[in-house]
């Protein structure tokens, strides 16, 4: 029988927490889930139990009816500062198999984020390196205040950032670009990162919230089954020849012909209104 929480949602198949100590999450408008990450103090560097905690938040946001559009953010002056080093300290001692084990859970937060059928905003509200890069580029959209500064520090441990900045960051930025951030460790400040294209838009400290609020309100007019399907085949035609995309998007779209929010779609053009999407 499968496990349901007290919504009616299935449970999934990590350990549930009843709270949260590292994450705050709220419902600043209808529709929205906003996810603080709550570890000021240690600038939201990410541990095993910040891990667990998104986790679960996301997996039961992708079966949360209510919840159309996800946006992440940062308590005090930083988005996320990465890994924590204590866990650093821990995973640096294992062996190579335990350690490519043990950082698996790290990806799969990030895979889980990314493969989401909702969008997901990241509000960049300041320091923002290392693995919080590799969080912020799992959204599909990111916000930035001009307080933020992008950086990929990890060459100056001896190492590469390997939670995604190699994989997902390259043709958001161009490979000359990601070169910069990572082996020559140079930070982006917030506009450096609207001008390669890491982030959408850069807004006033005071203003972040709102213009997150505000692009996740517009993406809430559209219709929640496409914004899911482009979301899928334009991460899987990153990793795919032109003809293959061709055939997802096809495929893609032989799935949304026959929805009622395409029939909305076709009827509220014609007759020159919004139209009224259901998810339908």
């Amino acid at each position: 029988m499968t496990r349901k929480t007290p919504k009616g949602l299935p449970t999934g198949f990590l350990d549930r927490a009843s709270s949260f100590e590292t994450i705050v999450v709220s419902i600043p408008v209808p529709q929205v889930l906003l996810i603080t990450l709550n570890r000021p103090k240690k600038l939201n560097a990410f541990d095993e139990l910040m891990i667990r905690e998104m986790r679960q938040v996301i997996w039961d946001a992708n079966f949360d009816e209510e919840i159309r559009v996800i946006i992440i953010t940062g308590e005090g002056r930083a988005f996320c500062a990465g890994r924590d080093v204590d866990g650093l300290h821990y995973e640096n001692k294992l062996s190579r198999a335990c350690y490519r084990a043990y950082v698996r859970a790290n990806h799969e937060l990030f895979d889980e984020m990314e493969a989401i059928e909702k969008p997901i905003i990241a509000a960049v509200n300041g320091i923002c390196a290392g693995g919080g890069v590799e969080m912020a580029i799992a959204c599909d959209f990111r916000v930035a205040s001009t307080n933020a500064e992008f950086l990929l520090p990890e060459n100056q441990l001896g190492v590469i950032p390997a939670s995604g900045a190699c994989s997902r960051m390259i043709q958001m930025v161009g490979m000359g670009r990601l070169k910069e951030m990572i082996m020559a460790v140079r930070p982006f400040k917030a506009e450096k990162a609207l001008q390669v294209g890491l982030v959408m838009d850069v807004v006033s400290p005071d203003g972040l919230m709102k213009a997150s609020i505000d692009l996740a309100q517009d993406l809430i007019q559209l219709a929640p089954q496409a914004l899911g399907m482009a979301k899928h085949i334009i991460n899987m035609c990153q990793n795919v020849d032109t003809e293959t995309g061709r055939q997802l998007e096809r495929l893609g779209q032989s799935v949304l012909i026959r929805t009622a929010d395409n029939k909305e779609g076709m009827a509220s053009f014609s007759e020159k209104r919004k139209p009224k999407f259901s998810g339908n």
